[in-house]
């Protein structure tokens, strides 16, 4: 089962490759780079054994996203491309909304484009429930337990969200 592996290149998204590829699943890994390095990549192939998929490619660039989770037939996304320096945040703001709220935008988007329905946010609590295997959660839908879940669901669904008004 392909997943794309968003930030692939830093230190948790490496280390959930290694464990993807134990777990028999085929990460596709897409990852600009400037706030990880290469080398992260090839310690992961070292360790498993075997070549990754890496795409250098930024999560902004919604049509170079949608060919790729094409290209791959990806079944899902594990997103973890964001930037994360609580310092550098409130000196940058900018540049932390563009990437990391304007880039998941596009993120969705480009998925929406390339029909895959399901993405683990790394960065952020989506509002689900619970805690489940992987395997079970791309093969069964999510329940939401809140609002913002709901209309990300949604807009995965293609369909008006039922808000709770919680």
């Amino acid at each position: 089962m392909n997943l794309l592996v968003t930030g692939g290149a830093g230190y948790i998204g490496s280390h959930t490759c290694v464990e993807l590829l134990r777990a028999g699943f085929e990460p596709v890994v897409v990852d600009n780079l400037s706030n990880s390095k290469m080398e992260a990549i090839r310690r992961v192939e070292r360790i498993a054994g075997r070549k990754l998929v890496f795409y250098r490619a930024d999560i902004r660039d919604r049509t170079a996203m949608r060919d790729i989770m094409a290209r791959h037939g990806t079944m899902a996304v594990i997103h973890f491309a964001g930037l994360k320096a609580v310092g550098e945040s409130v000196a940058e703001p900018l540049l932390y909304y563009d990437n990391n709220v304007a880039g998941t935008i596009s993120l969705c988007g480009a998925m929406a484009d390339a029909g895959v329905k399901r993405m683990v946010n790394i960065g952020a609590d989506m509002g689900f429930e619970g805690v489940v295997a992987l395997n079970e959660a791309l093969r069964r839908p999510l329940e939401a337990s809140s609002d913002y879940a709901e209309g990300i669901n949604a807009f995965f669904d293609n369909r008006k969200p039922v808000f709770r008004g919680k």
